[in-house]
């Protein structure tokens, strides 16, 4: 992703149905009014009020304010831009579209020499290419490199067709869009199907469908997993294996019956979302608590 936001005003041609030349405190300003157009070779500004402080050299833009470029465009209530630091403040409804990348929020700063911006309030990065939305209340985004953050009760959607969205919260995110992954850090909580993992650290790989973790505790029902570190990976949208290293779990059968293993590594096998098959790998050794029938419980 990478928008040209503003270009230099008074370089630049303009049209608009009434043109006016005052004076504000003393300074001159040219107060664009209706139909504001303002464009270059290589990006267009449209507003219905535009007011341009030559000696404060910033300009001032009201009223649907759309600025386009070849690779996007960006639409607000309000701007406002100052041409020597090449910055600036948009207000009101924000919205940044830009290849497969949509951005929303309140309120939106724009460094155009670091091509950065940063998104406060009410903060949506939709990648319509994964099919994933982030959400929070306050966001960074990286438009050199394509990568994302997200802060203040942040989390990620994965949408499905068939199926409820993955929903993943965390206290911060990470979104690298051109590697096509997103990392998520500290009390990280991921529901997915029937399981429910809770772990520091979570990153997923978009292309492969497969995911990772530090310290994962996973729950499936009445079933539990915990390990040191874990790897997951999913098949037509649906969960199809957990495995986690240097762990233990509990499996409970059909029967009633209650596993208790530990291993090197434990692999839970899924279908339809639900686990269906435990192997245990390396050193594995465990306990069976068989269920009792009333039988077994009297003499």
């Amino acid at each position: 992703m990478n928008i040209l936001i503003f270009v230099c005003f008074c370089l630049t041609p303009f049209s608009a149905d009434k043109v006016e030349i005052i004076k504000e405190n003393g300074m001159s300003v040219i107060h664009l009014i209706g139909n504001v157009v303002i464009e270059d070779d290589e990006t267009r500004i449209v507003c219905k009020d535009a007011r341009l402080h030559e000696e404060e050299d910033h300009v001032t833009l009201k009223d649907s304010v759309v600025i386009s470029d070849k690779d996007g465009f960006i639409t607000a209530h309000h701007a406002q831009y100052y041409f020597s630091d090449n910055k600036g403040y948009l207000g009101g409804g924000v919205e940044l579209v830009s290849n497969a990348q949509i951005i929303r929020a309140d309120s939106l700063f724009y460094d155009g020499a670091k091509h950065y911006v940063e998104m406060h309030r009410n903060v949506v990065i939709e990648d319509t290419s994964n099919n994933m939305i982030g959400y929070g209340g306050m966001g960074w985004y990286d438009l050199r490199d394509d990568k994302g953050y997200l802060e203040r009760s942040p989390r990620l959607e994965l949408l499905r067709e068939e199926k409820d969205p993955i929903d993943i919260s965390a206290l911060r995110f990470e979104l690298h869009a051109k590697e096509e992954m997103f990392y998520g850090y500290e009390s990280v909580i991921a529901r997915i199907d029937s399981i429910t993992v809770q772990c520091d650290t979570f990153s997923f790989d978009l292309v492969s469908d497969r995911g990772a973790m530090i310290r994962p505790h996973v729950v499936e029902k009445q079933n539990r997993l915990n390990g040191e570190a874990g790897r997951f990976s999913m098949k037509s949208e649906e969960i199809e294996s957990f495995s986690v290293y240097n762990g233990d779990s509990e499996y409970r059968s059909e029967e009633g019956n209650i596993n208790n293993v530990e291993g090197d590594t434990i692999t839970v096998y899924f279908e339809n979302g639900e686990a269906v098959r435990i192997i245990v790998e390396g050193s594995p050794h465990g306990v069976l608590q068989l269920k009792r029938g009333t039988d077994d419980t009297e003499d």
